[in-house]
């Protein structure tokens, strides 16, 4: 079983009903109803169920539910990690930003859970960009465990986990399992070996620059105007006190924009895929971004300085131009 799902939550009636109800158009009806209190009402024999909620009824047909599939479940003596449950949140979704959207690589397409005795590490890369989130947390385990999600699960763990408290995770050589108070969720890991990302982090880099997050989103969104599917590296020219970012378009012209930063003072040229920096201005939260980096050819580092209870880094390779961009 590729996904499953259980969730449970109070409520007061009669009998004890076990049915089984086509679930599209079961959850589409639910989420359009009034919040309150929902009723649901089965008469004997109807083989069917009705949802009622201030002045609203839907109609659903059910099946039995003994045939339902049973859903996996985890071995008593498997290792169980707790981790609060907000900052592992917050880790997915920036640790899962640079997954390969090549299906032909299914390691690449999928997220990295990377747990040691002090730290679990949401790891992400495409081969041309890693994102690497890391949650401070005491595991309790003595060896390190790498644990290969597929994005469409670990895209759901946000939606479907609360805010509060910790989640236990437990494995076997097969599944990941998720428990909360009132769900349960499991899914099934990728096979294979994940490339050794640790070696791809930069260890030295001295000089750094800052600037406004959203002012810098909103400058590559402008200059971006220009970009096509052949066409997306942006040029940064850092000419302290200001940034000037330059789009050239072989065919459409030029659009370029100004915008102030602070840090190193000494000029220099960066360029990027655009669209790789508005993914990360647009997840990562804050109002400024740091860029720390060694030189204008070697790899280097985004991250946020607002992040307070975990830690996040985006490495990026620059890309090099042959060609000077027209002023």
């Amino acid at each position: 079983m590729e996904l499953a799902f259980e969730a449970s939550l109070p409520g007061e009636g009669q009998g004890q009903w076990t049915m089984a109800i086509p679930g599209k158009k079961f959850i589409e009806t639910v989420r359009v109803f009034p919040e309150g209190v929902l009723t649901l009402e089965c008469p004997d024999a109807t083989g069917r169920l009705w949802l009622r909620a201030k002045g609203m009824n839907s109609e659903h047909n059910i099946q039995p539910g003994e045939g339902f599939p049973e859903l996996p479940t985890p071995a008593k003596e498997l290792p169980v990690v707790k981790i609060p449950v907000l900052r592992f949140k917050r880790a997915i979704q920036l640790g899962s930003i640079a997954v390969s959207k090549d299906a032909t690589k299914p390691t690449l397409s999928a997220v990295l859970l990377h747990l040691s005795k002090h730290h679990v590490r949401v790891v992400s890369t495409d081969g041309f960009r890693l994102a690497v989130a890391e949650v401070p947390c005491d595991t309790g385990l003595d060896d390190e465990v790498r644990l290969i999600v597929p994005k469409r699960a670990l895209d759901l763990i946000p939606t479907l986990l609360g805010d509060e408290g910790e989640v236990s995770i437990c494995w076997d050589g097969t599944t990941l399992f998720l428990d909360q108070p009132g769900l349960k969720f499991s899914t099934r890991l990728v096979t294979g070996n994940y490339p050794a990302y640790e070696k791809v982090l930069p260890a030295e880099l001295p000089k750094r620059v800052i600037l406004d997050r959203e002012d810098f989103l909103k400058t590559l969104r402008f200059v971006g105007l220009k970009k096509d599917d052949y066409n997306k590296n942006v040029r940064l020219f850092f000419e302290f006190p200001n940034l000037r970012t330059v789009f050239q378009h072989p065919d459409e012209g030029v659009n370029q924009a100004t915008l102030p930063f602070s840090g190193e003072e000494q000029s220099f040229e960066l360029a990027f895929n655009i669209d790789y920096l508005i993914e990360l201005l647009e997840r990562l939260p804050g109002e400024e971004v740091v860029y720390q980096f060694k030189d204008e050819v070697g790899q280097g580092v985004f991250m946020s300085p607002s992040l307070e209870d975990f830690s996040f880094r985006y490495v990026l390779m620059p890309v090099r131009f042959a060609s000077p961009a027209n002023a």
